[in-house]
């Protein structure tokens, strides 16, 4: 028997509403690829001016070096990691749904039926452990684009009294990255929360809560619309980059 003080918090109806964090999801995963391709087309427009300015001045400056690593670090691995946060939306949506279709045809459990609710158990751990290592992946998308942003913030410090078109473009590239890292921290967090949520729901059927195992197999089939829409929009997301050529 484990003390009281051994269990979990008991789950408020808020904190167990994985829909709310599917709804966050889908809507940040989407707003993330639309930033990303706006700060696509800037990064490409940094890179013509700056071409504008080697066939000018051949030397360069250091400026207009920095301002190239900058664009190239970004274009190299940032569109890249948004796409796959994309592709992890799409394939966390078929572990959801797969869990879904496992408790459908489940029906209702009976109280006695412990090894219905140790499936289900690893069910919710499994979603849990895949949330976990989502949550991972956003993380690094942030940290990439927060080290992108001080170079290009440092970067910008360097521009004298006269502004050329090249610095107002790097400008213009450094507030849409700082844009996107603003995007890249909100998945991150709706990932923390979906993460969360899942991890508290299994510590209770560890717990051996009849009560609150039936209930959350209800929920858990309830809140399957709201993660198919999820996984909709990154299907769609995707498509989209497929039909734009990308890889």
């Amino acid at each position: 028997m484990r003390a009281e003080s051994d269990l979990p918090s008991i789950p408020s109806p808020t904190l167990a509403d994985t829909s709310h964090a599917a709804g966050a999801l889908g809507t940040g995963i989407e707003v993330l690829f639309t930033t990303s391709e706006r700060a696509l087309q800037w990064a490409w427009l940094v890179l013509q001016l700056a071409r504008g300015v080697v066939d000018a001045t051949p030397r360069g400056d250091a400026f207009l070096r920095e301002a190239r690593a900058c664009v190239v670090d970004f274009l190299d691995h940032i569109p890249p990691h948004v796409r796959r946060g994309v592709e992890e939306v799409l394939v966390f949506g078929n572990l959801w749904q797969a869990v879904g279709v496992r408790l459908r045809r489940r029906g209702t459990f009976p109280q006695s039926d412990d090894e219905a609710w140790r499936q289900l158990s690893e069910d919710v751990e499994l979603l849990q452990r895949a949330a976990q290592a989502r949550l991972g992946t956003a993380a690094a998308l942030e940290q990439g684009l927060l080290k992108d942003l001080g170079r290009l913030r440092a970067l910008g410090l360097t521009v004298g009294s006269d502004a050329t078109d090249l610095s107002t473009g790097v400008e213009s590239f450094t507030r849409c990255i700082g844009e996107l890292m603003a995007v890249a921290s909100a998945v991150r967090r709706a990932w923390e929360a979906a993460a969360g949520e899942l991890a508290e729901s299994a510590a209770w059927l560890r717990a051996g809560d009849p009560a609150f195992s039936s209930w959350l197999a209800d929920h858990l089939v309830d809140s399957e619309p709201a993660w198919m829409r999820t996984q909709a929009t990154a299907r769609w997301l995707r498509d989209v980059g497929a039909l734009a050529g990308q890889p």
